[in-house]
Parts: C-alpha cells; sequence; structure tokens
C-alpha cells in the first residue's frame, strides 16, 4: 500500500516535496492536537468545559478567519513564499509553548491564543496548499496529485496520535508541541523547494487581483453562486462534518459504556479505517475513472452518511464487527469523494479565485466541527446516547443527499480565462472522467481536525 503511494507521488512530477511538507504538517498536527488540551487538563487543571472551548477556539477561528485567507492566498505574488511564510509562523507560536513551560509561566489564557493564532495559519497553509496544486500539475494528473495529498495525510493521522502519546508519556505534553514545531521547519525546507507556476487569468496581475479585500472577497462569493454545485457540494460537506463531528465526539463514551469494548479492539477499528483510507487512496484514480465524477460526487456522500447509522446499529447487531464495517465504508467512501470533489474544485474554478473558493467553502465545513462535536454531547446528556447518535447520523445522511440533487437547466459555466477546462475521460488511463453539468467540484470532506 506505502508502494502505491509512491507510485503516486512519483507519477506526478514535482509534487515530492509538497507531499513530503503536507506529511509533515499533518503529523505536527496530530502531535498539538492530542498534547494542547493534555497540557490544559492535567497540567493546568483544565475542566471539560475549558477544554471544550479550547477544541472550540481552534476550529472556529479556522473558520472564521478563511474567507479573509483565501483573499490573502489569490492576492500573493509567490505561493511559495506565503507557504513557507505560513508555516515558519506556526512553528514559532506553538514553540512558545514548551518555552513556557520551562520558564514556568504556562496558563489557560496562551494556550487559548496559541489556539487562535495556530488556527489562523493552519487555515492559510491549508488553503494554499489546495490552490497551489492546479499550477504545479498538468489538468489530466489532478486525481493523482490530490490522491497522493490524501495519502499523505493518511499517513500524518496514522504516525501521528501514535507519535504524540508516545512524547507525551516520555517527554511531557509541552515539549511534545515542541516537535510540531520542528515538523514545521521540516515542511518549511520542503515549501522552499516547490516550483510553482504563474497564475492565469484576466485578474492575474503581479499584485494579485485588483480591488479592496472586501471587494475581493465579494467576487469569491460570485464564483461559486455563479456555480450552484459549488455550493451543494459545500453543505454535504459541512453536513458529513456536523454529524460526523458529534459521533466522533461521544464514540469511545459509547464504546466504553454502552458496547463494552476494550481498547484493544476500539484501536483495531480504528487501525481499519486507516488501512482503508490508505486502499481508498491508491485505488482512487481507477473508481473514479471506471465510475465517472457524476457517479463519484452524488453517489459516495451519501454512502459514507448511510454509514453512521451503523454506530449506534451496534447496539443491537455484533458490536465490534459493526463498528469494523462502518469504519471500512465510511473511510472509503469519504477518502474518494474528498479525492473527486478536490479535483473537480481546482479544474473548474479560474485559478485567480481558487483560494477565495476554497476559502468559503472551507469556512463553512470546518465551523460545522465544533458546533456538531459540542451540541452532540449537550443532547446526549439530555435526551440519550443511542438516540442521539441516531439523530446526527440523520443529518449527515440528509447533507449527504444535497450533492445528489440536480438542477434545472445547466449548472456549469463555460470555460473561462484563466480556468482549467473540465476533463474528459473518455479516452486514456490518466483521465479522471468526464464532467456533466449535474457534477461538480467540491470543498474538503470533513477532516477531524484542520490540517495543514
Amino acid at each position: 500500500m506505502f508502494a502505491g503511494l509512491g507510485r503516486l507521488r512519483r507519477r506526478v512530477e514535482g509534487l515530492g516535496p509538497l507531499v513530503a511538507a503536507h506529511g509533515a504538517g499533518v503529523v505536527g498536527t496530530e502531535i498539538t492536537a492530542l498534547a494542547l488540551p493534555t497540557l490544559a487538563i492535567l497540567h493546568l487543571g483544565a475542566s471539560p468545559l475549558v477544554a471544550s472551548a479550547l477544541f472550540a477556539i481552534e476550529f472556529g477561528t479556522h473558520a472564521l478567519a478563511s474567507p479573509m485567507l483565501g483573499v490573502v492566498v489569490d492576492r500573493a505574488r509567490s505561493p511559495r513564499r506565503l507557504l513557507v511564510g505560513g508555516s515558519l509562523g506556526y512553528a514559532a507560536v506553538v514553540a512558545t509553548v514548551p518555552v513556557a513551560g520551562l520558564l514556568g509561566v504556562l496558563s489557560i489564557p496562551m494556550l487559548a491564543v496559541v489556539a487562535v493564532v495556530a488556527g489562523g495559519l493552519g487555515a492559510l497553509v491549508t488553503i494554499g496548499l489546495q490552490a497551489a496544486i492546479p499550477r504545479m500539475v498538468p489538468t489530466e494528473r489532478l486525481v493523482q496529485a490530490n490522491s497522493a495529498m490524501a495519502g499523505a495525510r493518511s499517513v500524518g493521522q496514522v504516525a501521528g496520535p501514535a507519535l504524540a502519546g508516545w512524547l507525551i508519556q516520555v517527554a511531557g505534553a509541552a515539549a511534545a508541541m515542541g516537535v510540531d514545531a520542528l515538523a514545521r521547519l521540516l515542511s518549511v525546507v520542503a515549501y522552499a523547494r516547490l516550483r510553482i507556476g504563474a497564475r492565469t487569468g484576466p485578474a492575474a496581475t503581479a499584485d494579485g487581483p485588483a480591488g479592496s479585500m472586501l471587494d475581493q472577497l465579494r467576487e469569491g462569493v460570485a464564483a461559486m453562486r455563479r456555480r450552484p454545485v459549488l455550493v451543494r457540494v459545500a453543505v454535504t460537506a459541512a453536513a458529513l462534518n456536523f454529524g460526523g463531528s458529534a459521533l466522533g465526539a461521544l464514540y469511545l463514551v459509547y464504546a466504553y459504556q454502552h458496547l463494552h469494548l476494550s481498547p484493544g479492539l476500539i484501536g483495531i477499528t480504528y487501525v481499519v479505517s486507516s488501512v482503508v483510507s490508505m486502499l481508498a487512496v491508491t485505488v482512487a484514480g481507477r473508481v473514479i475513472r471506471r465510475l465517472g465524477m457524476t457517479r463519484v460526487v452524488p453517489v459516495f456522500a451519501p454512502l459514507a452518511g448511510a454509514a453512521l447509522f451503523l454506530i449506534p446499529a451496534a447496539t443491537v447487531a455484533p458490536p465490534f464487527v459493526t463498528l469494523v464495517v462502518y469504519e471500512a465504508i465510511f473511510s472509503f467512501c469519504a477518502t474518494v469523494w474528498f479525492i473527486a470533489t478536490t479535483t473537480l474544485q481546482q479544474s473548474l474554478v479560474p485559478a485567480h479565485q481558487l483560494g477565495r473558493v476554497i476559502a468559503l467553502g472551507r469556512a463553512a465545513t470546518t465551523f460545522a466541527i465544533p458546533v456538531g462535536a459540542l451540541l452532540g454531547g449537550a443532547l446526549a446528556q439530555w435526551w440519550g446516547l443511542v438516540p442521539t447518535l441516531i439523530l446526527f447520523a440523520s443529518a449527515a445522511l440528509l447533507g449527504g443527499c444535497v450533492s445528489s440533487l440536480r438542477p434545472t437547466g445547466t449548472d456549469l459555466p463555460g470555460p473561462e480565462d484563466g480556468t482549467i477546462s473540465p476533463i474528459d475521460g473518455s479516452e486514456g488511463d490518466d483521465q479522471v472522467g468526464s464532467i456533466a453539468p449535474s457534477s461538480g467540484p467540491g470543498v474538503d470532506a470533513a477532516p477531524r481536525r484542520p490540517e495543514s
């Protein structure tokens, strides 16, 4: 499987540094995702409410800052410098935690500031990464490029938590966050080696798009409104995040207290999720080529949403087997859907507007994560755990069906100046499949936490 990822990376010329940087960034993010709340709870005595607030602050900043950060990405003269600068800033902010720990001045307000700034800079790098890919690879290689990036993320999400647990146990939570800072510095080295093509399009000036930031943000909103399919897929991703984050927040409580599973069995279900995600990365191109974007986009999101019902179903079915099946179906469908919708978005949005369109989608999808997690916890305490799981699985499924809706008339505009032409996969093994008016580009598909 890892050999398959290597072949993906080699098939996309010049993408190696970007894939390596993305993987290092995800590992670092996973470390801080565990170390920061551990530091707050075990060392600073934070209550569950305060710990939840820190979680919500990081995701909330990521969501609220994304629209304006999209403008920054589109205005940037050098995407390479933007990625380097954003990563350096992130490393510097995170590095203040181990330094403060050594000086004995750590506090909850300081961790909140770190969460805010790191959330914003992480969003900047993530948006910049997705916007840069179409300028680094030819259109017919976008599926392979996005598969390689998804593979790096999956590897990071497997290695990061394991490394985080070991570092926290051996060196402490504050020192572990220092490793996140070091991982970002490794990303900086990789970003510095990137070769990113020039921006194209009517607004491609030396200074980026013209006009005030507010005007440029309105232009990004208009770009989405001209393509209703973008809005539908953003709603789908937000619904998957909303329902999935609520179920994710309750998952361990449910598995331990209601299903009486052991930590070892739960760990196996996580391994199944990771392995299937990696498998989906390696076969996504073939799946999309065989079925076509017009089937993958509207079908795979509802399948992922429907799989969430297997979690409450484990109360009446064999628990361990049911959760393994859930992890396999959800991980495969969500990963392929993410790669397909990301590729379509990059293919159909003009290069000079891509950062803003990505950012607007991420604002909605990321904001759904803390809202779903906090609301799910509150409802479970008031209404009961199993009914709450069913409710949020229903929300995810209904939202997933939004991407399958068919508008009247043509949904995709004709190619614009600076737009990459839609891909016709009728010939050649490297094409991604035909694009019809009923299909369309998508936004980020339900990550468990912001990553860059």
